[in-house]
């Protein structure tokens, strides 16, 4: 489809796992824990076809290093919080990932560029597969995997895409809209999930039960859903050049201009004017930044990524100074 690839930015399986006789993360002891992550560790290591995974221990990152790889959308704010329990299994493209100890015992997860979600689905189940012939699941032969959340239990199965809605954005249409794909089973979340925000214009769209439906059913679902929501988008996109064309121009332009020139820049006012731009680029009024991939610069002008690049802390305003130091620099390479 025309646009797909433009306006679906990532697609992501996570399942969601557990061990026989260990109590739930929650309540169980930091030896437990330890346990858990030795066996996983090895369960996956010790498979040829599983190599080239590196363990990382929360306890063992500083803050900002755990900031960085929730703005990549790696772990969870609720993994970063396990201090003394937590870890993750990371592959070195950083499409994989397996975090520990979490809500659940595992969470397996896969990202992928567009809309992937069969082929994620594909790799995501190779993983799970590995891990179920060294470790011993909680499984219910009527109720499915058993999960420390019961709308998780079943499949263990989370499909989402993160889409950018730039166009029903600006026309107000975008509450309607995701109010009434609520109602049909599906959650929308903001940029790092339950309970943020959507900076961007971006939104997470992801089924909301598993227990009753095959994977493939739920992947079905959701991937119809988004066509659904891409159509109406890009529906919405050509109706702004027919019937507003000077108005968004001025308002593409203003953005670009910023971006351009500015010499400090908020996180939100650098993803919404990235956003801006971003829809200018694939409507035709931008030219000249075919060669540019704004998803991930607004993954890099987050705080914690750009604390991370720089040589040492820095304040709010220089951190802000700093985004739009480094947003110029892109748009001029």
């Amino acid at each position: 489809m025309d646009n797909e690839k433009e306006i679906v930015m990532t697609s992501r399986i996570r399942l969601a796992r557990n061990l026989k006789n260990y109590k739930f993360p929650m309540k169980m002891t930091c030896e437990e824990a330890v346990r858990i992550i030795n066996d996983t560790n090895e369960a996956l290591n010790n498979d040829s076809s599983s190599l080239n995974y590196r363990l990382l221990y929360m306890k063992d990152l500083s803050d900002i290093n755990k900031n960085v790889l929730i703005e990549k959308h790696l772990i969870s704010p609720a993994l970063a919080e396990s201090k003394d329990r937590g870890a993750l299994l990371l592959s070195i493209d950083e499409n994989n990932s397996i975090m520990i100890n979490e809500e659940d015992h595992i969470r397996i997860q896969t990202l992928g560029t567009g809309m992937c979600l069969n082929e994620c689905w594909e790799k995501s189940t190779k993983i799970d597969d590995v891990l179920e012939e060294k470790l011993d699941f909680a499984f219910d032969r009527e109720l499915g995997y058993i999960t420390s959340c019961p709308t998780n239990i079943g499949t263990g199965m989370r499909a989402s895409v993160m889409l950018h809605l730039p166009a029903l954005s600006i026309t107000n249409q975008i509450d309607k809209l995701l109010y009434s794909i609520s109602q049909l089973g599906v959650a929308v979340r903001g940029v790092y999930g339950e309970g943020t925000k959507s900076m961007g214009h971006l939104y997470q769209i992801s089924n909301q039960g598993t227990l009753g439906a095959s994977e493939d059913k739920l992947i079905e679902k959701i991937s119809q859903i988004v066509v659904q929501i891409i159509q109406k988008e890009k529906a919405t996109r050509d109706l702004l050049i027919k019937n507003n064309k000077d108005e968004i121009s001025d308002e593409i332009y203003r953005a670009l201009g910023l971006l351009s020139y500015a010499r400090s820049m908020s996180t939100d006012e650098a993803m919404k004017l990235i956003s801006y731009v971003k829809l200018g680029r694939e409507i035709g009024i931008v030219e000249g930044l075919k060669n540019k991939n704004l998803y991930d610069l607004m993954i890099k002008v987050q705080p914690n990524n750009l604390i991370a690049n720089s040589k040492g802390e820095l304040t709010v305003k220089e951190r802000d100074m700093k985004r739009a130091e480094f947003i110029r620099n892109k748009l001029q390479d």
